[in-house]
């Protein structure tokens, strides 16, 4: 490809497992190198005015939102204090008006990767995982119910092992589904794409959808409209090419993984929208050479998808970490990071139900670098996002709100 960084590939050496080049931090080695030159975005967007949600000096990182039924907004980070990476809860009503961070969690050591949602009874729940010193780790729960939240309960095996990527789900009534990449500790060990439902008040026991072979990476877990779930994971060597693969679940089982790669292109970080036309929509991102280069998005359902559209197509610079939601009316709102090297936002672009629109800035940070995002539409049709931004070690969160 004309224009693609050159040097040597972003991975971990042969034979070692990818825990070992884990980058906590949310700031991948990709932004040191300059990226392909290429047409800049087409200006700001219709985004509204940015609010940052964390606070300095510790800042966030790896936002997630959730919006209830009363279209209250849920969102989690984590923040680096003295004590450890420490997650921090907010919310907001119609007024606009965001609650103080409020602790989570444990109050002190590793606590990584959060992620929530909101049951239809308005409980919510939310997942982290919890990682010592020599990156032992764990998945725990807590859920906020009647106002209090409950201590935090652990979800995966304690002991050598390490675990990370969690994320939740909700089903019909209570049910949960749970996912997370886990490996026993240590760099022989490679990790593997794993979940497990939570049903009629039980936990049932892991499954794992890959077999060890090499490293799972990126598991996320999302509920359609009827609720059942779509699961997805990649496989292969961190920085380098991965395998994308789907698996459907309902009713507490899941089916047997898709490969999506196999019909498609190579990829990771998947994330879906679910039409009220029963259309699954997915969008991943495509690194190169560890160099993420494309996003896409497909449309369909397991087993029968439609053609790959890349929304990215014919602007320069890098693309990584899409979000895709669909809002009441049918509207596909893509978000994705974008790094042109003298200047980086997040980007997005619209599908209204004839093809994506150029793609746009959501906004005008104008410091670091962007990515991680979540986005969330509420019962109106406005989409609303959060992401984190920053240079290493440094980082904030913001939240934007667009009326399409």
């Amino acid at each position: 490809m004309q224009g693609q960084p050159q040097g040597p590939p972003l991975g971990q050496a042969p034979g070692q497992s990818g825990g070992a080049v884990q980058d906590p931090s949310g700031f991948p080695t990709f932004h040191r190198t300059p990226p392909p030159p290429g047409p800049l975005p087409q200006g700001l967007g219709d985004f509204g005015e940015v609010v940052e949600l964390s606070a300095r000096p510790g800042g966030g990182y790896r936002p997630q939102i959730a919006v209830g039924e009363d279209d209250r907004l849920h969102v989690v980070f984590y923040e680096r204090a003295d004590e450890g990476d420490l997650i921090r809860y907010r919310s907001s009503a119609e007024t606009g008006e965001w609650t103080a961070p409020q602790p989570l969690g444990f109050p002190s050591g590793r606590n990584w990767g959060p992620d929530l949602v909101v049951r239809d009874d308005g409980s919510v729940v939310l997942v982290f995982d919890k990682a010592e010193e020599d990156f032992r780790s764990r998945g725990y729960l807590t859920i906020l119910k009647d106002g209090s939240w409950s201590e935090p309960q652990a979800l995966t095996e304690g002991g050598d092992n390490e675990i990370g990527s969690g994320h939740v789900a909700h089903g019909l009534g209570e049910d949960l589904a749970y996912v997370y990449i886990g490996k026993t500790l240590g760099p022989q060990h490679r990790f593997q794409a794993t979940g497990r439902w939570f049903v009629d008040g039980v936990w049932q026991s892991p499954i794992s959808f890959s077999d060890g072979s090499e490293d799972a990476w990126h598991t996320n877990v999302e509920r359609r409209p009827d609720g059942s779930v779509l699961v997805g994971y990649d496989v292969g060597r961190g920085g380098a090419e991965t395998t994308l693969f789907l698996v459907e679940g309902r009713n507490g089982e899941f089916a047997s993984p898709e490969n999506l790669t196999a019909s498609g292109v190579p990829g990771e970080r998947p994330h879906f929208a679910f039409g009220a036309d029963a259309v699954d929509h997915v969008t991943w991102f495509h690194k190169k050479g560890g160099f993420p280069l494309h996003v896409y998005v497909r449309s369909g359902r397991p087993g029968s998808w439609g053609e790959i559209e890349e929304p990215s197509r014919g602007i320069g610079g890098y693309h990584f970490d899409p979000e895709i939601e669909i809002n009441k009316d049918g509207v596909l709102c893509l978000v994705w990071g974008w790094d042109g090297g003298e200047d980086a936002e997040m980007l997005y672009s619209l599908n209204r139900g004839s093809g994506w629109e150029s793609p746009k800035k959501l906004a005008d940070i104008n410091w670091g670098k962007p990515g991680l995002s979540s986005i969330q539409t509420d019962s109106t049709g406005q989409f609303h996002v959060v992401w984190n931004q920053g240079v290493r070690g440094e980082n904030a969160v913001y939240y934007a709100t667009l009326v399409p």
